[in-house]
């Protein structure tokens, strides 16, 4: 997850169904092996989360050649005080995906990424959650050299990405309160330029759960996840 320079709007009703991946039939045209990626700076003044990891990121594959991030491919992003989550679907790799995560003061910075894909060798598993699917293909990882450490899972396959964020609790001041409970725990809704977002806090823990399926497939992933102190959490301490 560390960076170096070289590493190998469409409005919707909150609450409904959105788009699923959809790639092109050009993208859908395996080319070469993704074997790096470029990273470059975000420019001064960019606003849009999207347009950040846009400005950033270039993959570098096998034979030489060069894909190029474009906002039409974001899957999700969301945004909760400081921190910036995104991810996006590559270019002409089938299906091969990144989730970028951003912290803000006053700029945008990158403290992690995780490219990812669907091969031979993937296993996709049920983990005992009330995923969108019986099972997923899963991958996870954790960024703990910043002001506020996280820890991401991501569950997904052809067509759907949902990732679930935990990091110590703040206010949140950008959400919407959500008209249901749970054991007594209050869901929030972020206002989001693309997929669903959903948010709140249990155990001194902010949990936030986002993606490209509805909120209300959102919110009944959320009621199966255990406690926060769980030490298998997000996961059923079963499997």
């Amino acid at each position: 997850m560390g960076l170096t320079g070289c590493t190998t709007s469409e409005e919707k009703e909150v609450g409904t169904d959105i788009e699923k991946i959809e790639m092109s039939e050009e993208s859908k045209a395996l080319t070469s092996e993704w074997v790096g990626t470029l990273i470059e700076d975000v420019p001064k003044g960019t606003e849009s989360l999207a347009d950040a990891v846009v400005h950033q990121i270039t993959l570098q594959y096998q034979d030489g050649s060069e894909g190029h991030l474009s906002t039409k491919d974001v899957i999700y992003e969301a945004t909760v005080g400081d921190i910036g989550l995104v991810a996006m679907a590559h270019p002409n790799q089938t299906p091969s995906f990144g989730v970028y995560h951003y912290s803000r003061d006053g700029e945008w910075v990158m403290h992690g990424m995780k490219h990812f894909g669907i091969t031979d060798a993937s296993e996709k598993r049920s983990h005992g959650l009330s995923l969108p699917e019986d099972s997923m293909y899963t991958i996870d990882s954790e960024i703990d050299d910043v002001e506020r450490p996280v820890k991401l899972w991501t569950f997904y396959d052809e067509s759907q990405l949902v990732t679930i964020l935990m990091t110590d609790a703040f206010s949140v001041g950008d959400g919407e309160r959500i008209n249901r409970q749970t054991d007594g725990v209050e869901y929030g809704r972020l206002n989001q330029p693309s997929g669903n977002g959903i948010y709140f806090i249990s155990q001194d823990k902010l949990i936030l759960v986002t993606g490209n399926i509805s909120e209300e497939e959102l919110l009944t992933l959320a009621d199966s996840l255990p406690e926060p102190s769980s030490v298998s959490f997000p996961f059923d301490d079963s499997e």
